[in-house]
């Protein structure tokens, strides 16, 4: 198969496309000072662009390249965002950071296929959620640490004479 100028011009716009969207993800995540930040975003969204473009360029030869690429990214994307997930007594943590791994994963897939609109309109989408989302502080999660504080206050206040 011949590759044309063309076509270099494509695949660098489409993994350009991709990791800027999941670089911006990354930068809103490590403005909350999460475990995935701008580079870990990035590659997540270029590496997923870049199987899909395989896949399709596969897909002459090997119909099912395709649905074997999404199937297998989605369970290498699971794994990496289960690596972000803690638990720690009823708390947990990381879940945002997660399903930001996975989308970024989703956004790269599709700008990898061509469906750029859902990429860009999905990455857009996700970007506004989490600056949003991150405005408002988690009620619970509050109340979990002032509890929290106060246990450590007692722990480290002197005992009392009676």
């Amino acid at each position: 198969m011949d590759i044309y100028l063309s076509d270099i011009i494509q695949i660098l716009i489409r993994v350009t496309v991709a990791g800027i969207l999941g670089g911006l993800i990354g930068y809103e995540r490590r403005l909350h000072h999460k475990a995935v930040g701008v580079a870990g975003m990035t590659l997540i969204a270029i590496g997923s662009s870049t199987f899909m473009l395989l896949a399709t360029h596969l897909q002459n030869s090997d119909p099912a390249s395709i649905s074997r690429t999404v199937q297998g990214m989605l369970s290498g994307i699971g794994f990496l965002g289960g690596a972000v997930i803690f638990k720690s007594g009823t708390d947990v943590r990381g879940i945002k950071t997660a399903a930001a791994v996975w989308i970024t994963g989703a956004i790269g897939l599709a700008i990898g296929t061509s469906a750029w609109w859902l990429g860009i309109l999905v990455g857009v989408v996700t970007l506004a959620l989490l600056f949003v989302a991150d405005r408002f502080p988690d009620p619970v999660r509050e109340m979990d640490q002032e509890e929290s504080s106060a246990d450590d206050a007692d722990e480290t206040a002197p005992p009392q004479r009676n």
